[in-house]
């Protein structure tokens, strides 16, 4: 049975970085749990679970 709350095709960006430099990391992942686990496994000051890729325009992880 599936869940009706989640949509079997997002993805999602864990993305880390600092305050000064922004979001300089992005690691995708199609699992709302494991993208939680990488974000509380961080050790950069700044991360946070987006559903959109802020470096999209940099890096093109989509291929």
């Amino acid at each position: 049975m599936t869940n009706a709350n989640t949509n079997p095709t997002a993805k999602y960006y864990v993305c880390e970085g600092s305050a000064d430099a922004g979001v300089t990391k992005v690691t995708p992942t199609n699992e709302p749990e494991k993208a939680l686990q990488i974000a509380q496994a961080s050790t950069e000051k700044v991360h946070f679970v987006s559903t959109v890729n802020p470096l999209a325009d940099e890096v093109d992880d989509e291929t």
